[in-house]
């Protein structure tokens, strides 16, 4: 005597229903994502125009100097962002070119070890500006060109950490990072954007010299060599390319 065929067993509609929604998850996610990235975004100041703040940022009065005197312009851009503008070295300040000089490796709170003159003065920025912002949800934008990239870098890393919404842009900065710290690496890769921008012909970037001194990330490149060092370094040419037509990241 034969048994009866098996019925072949149908899928009820509940397990196709979870079937499809584990498959779709990821895309939706990734969609989503994407969509809140776009929208947080959207309104952000253009790195043009930072660029522009950036060469502002040289004149005086300055809305804030710590007490190792370093000056920062804190700018509120509508209810959305608030920009720190850090100036790079005066040429007249003698203060700027110590800072500049003091290339010794040194162990700072949260970043870890870093150049010594560019970490105190960021720090001490740092510490400034997270004071003021204790209770303040904007995003911050922090740039800087030179000198003021460099503690840009720090000054990001450090509201990183503090628990702040950061972008990370700057403009011809010089290595921050001891060769053997990550901390600074870690806390800034961690901001919403971070550009380096690196001019053709400009030499800062190239200084301190590696490998006891490190960038973080590796850079955008940007422009074309004119042969003048001091003219390639400018922040009015880092201006002027990112505003010319057909550049991206403008």
């Amino acid at each position: 005597m034969s048994l009866p065929a098996k019925r072949a067993r149908q899928t009820p509609p509940l397990e196709w229903a979870i079937a499809a929604a584990v498959a779709v998850a990821p895309i939706a996610l990734a969609l989503a994502l994407d969509a809140i990235a776009a929208r947080g975004t959207s309104d952000m100041l253009s790195h043009a125009e930072l660029a522009g703040l950036a060469g502002r940022s040289y004149a005086k009065p300055w809305s804030g100097v710590t007490a190792l005197d370093c000056e920062y312009d804190l700018l509120p851009r509508g209810d959305n962002e608030l920009v720190v503008a850090i100036p790079g070295t005066h040429p007249d300040d003698p203060l700027d070119w110590i800072r500049d000089l003091s290339a010794v490796p040194w162990p700072f709170p949260t970043i870890g070890i870093c150049h010594s003159g560019f970490g105190a003065g960021g720090t001490a920025i740092a510490e400034r500006v997270r004071a003021a912002l204790r209770d303040d949800g904007r995003l911050i934008t922090v740039v800087g060109h030179s000198l003021g990239g460099a503690m840009a870098l720090i000054v990001g890393a450090r509201l990183i950490a503090a628990g702040k919404r950061v972008r990370i842009v700057t403009f011809g900065a010089p290595r921050v990072a001891f060769i053997a710290n990550f901390a600074l690496s870690h806390f800034a890769r961690d901001a919403l954007e971070l550009a380096e921008y690196r001019r053709a012909g400009d030499p800062v970037p190239g200084v301190p010299p590696r490998p006891i001194f490190r960038h973080v990330s590796g850079g955008i490149a940007i422009g074309v060599d004119c042969g003048d060092p001091i003219g390639d370094h400018a922040i009015s040419r880092y201006a002027a390319d990112l505003a010319a037509p057909g550049t991206k990241a403008a």
